[in-house]
């Protein structure tokens, strides 16, 4: 009788006792164990939230460091089309400049021949 309640059920600790059907079905629920359930879900959620936020903040700066890249690329094949440019033009005066031969010396020898 150490063990028996008044209504001549056993004592459990922490325990919620529902009666479903009939007084032979009986559900006994931990407390202790709902609260642990209730903690692990609460930080699967938790974790997999945080696990979506992260990915989904990652994604956010590919995104961001795709667009960098391509505005840097495009910038430097400007840069590169420019220089280019500017090259040829100097290619270009430095032949004129060859083919009219500025140097006074030289005018002699042409005059000589």
């Amino acid at each position: 009788m150490d063990n028996e309640n008044v209504n001549g059920k056993p004592n459990t600790a922490r325990s919620y006792r529902t009666n479903i059907i009939d007084d032979n079905a009986v559900i006994s629920l931990n407390l202790k164990w709902l609260g642990q359930i209730i903690i692990l879900v609460g930080a699967l959620v938790y974790g997999y939230w945080r696990v979506e936020s992260r990915i989904g903040s990652l994604e956010q700066r590919m995104a961001d460091a795709n667009e960098q890249i391509s505005d840097l690329v495009s910038r430097h094949i400007e840069d590169e089309q420019e220089r280019f440019t500017r090259m040829e033009e100097e290619l270009n005066w430095n032949q004129k400049e060859l083919s009219l031969n500025l140097n006074p010396l030289n005018w002699r020898k042409k005059k000589k021949k």
